[in-house]
């Protein structure tokens, strides 16, 4: 009903105005359109547009680079596989030995590793876990960590798993 009146009462305005003043209106309203639509729709596109033009180049080269290091790094996982040797109980025993962590028990099987020591400087047992994970590629699976009443003390039990391929 209101949109009804506005809509005549406008007809009626647009109606008592000179035709040339009608064109010119008209041709304003024309160029508000216009500059709107550039304004939201165009000039983003077209600036957007020349700015992925410009990056194509980087874009490219580092495209380049990546498929460059996924070479190398099969490359170098190969070899690095071939030269982890297989982790062995004696390995295992004489590397916590140097640490004088004594262990309560101790498997290994394939390229799992557990055990459980009941008394550790925790400090100690991390430089050892950081040791074996450079020297024979050992990641920890599963640990369980449980503080002593003596302060740095505590009680581990680990799951280890040598990462071979």
């Amino acid at each position: 009903m209101i949109a009804q009146e506005l809509f005549s009462e406008l007809k009626s305005s647009w109606s008592k105005r000179e035709l040339r003043e009608r064109r010119v209106l008209s041709f304003v309203a024309l160029i508000c359109v216009l500059s709107v639509i550039y304004l939201l729709g165009i000039d983003p596109a077209v600036r957007n547009r020349q700015n992925l033009e410009k990056s194509i180049p980087q874009l490219k080269q580092n495209a380049a680079k990546m498929s460059d290091l996924a070479a190398q790094y099969s490359i170098v996982s190969k070899s690095l596989a071939d030269g982890v040797t297989p982790i062995t109980r004696e390995a295992i025993e004489s590397t916590l030995a140097r640490r004088n962590i004594k262990t309560q028990s101790l498997s290994v099987t394939n390229e799992i590793v557990r055990f459980q020591v009941n008394v550790v400087a925790y400090s100690n047992m991390m430089e050892w876990l950081l040791e074996m994970q450079k020297a024979a590629r050992l990641t920890v699976e599963e640990i369980r960590v449980t503080a002593l009443t003596e302060p740095g003390q505590v009680s581990v039990v680990v799951t280890l798993k040598q990462q071979r391929t």
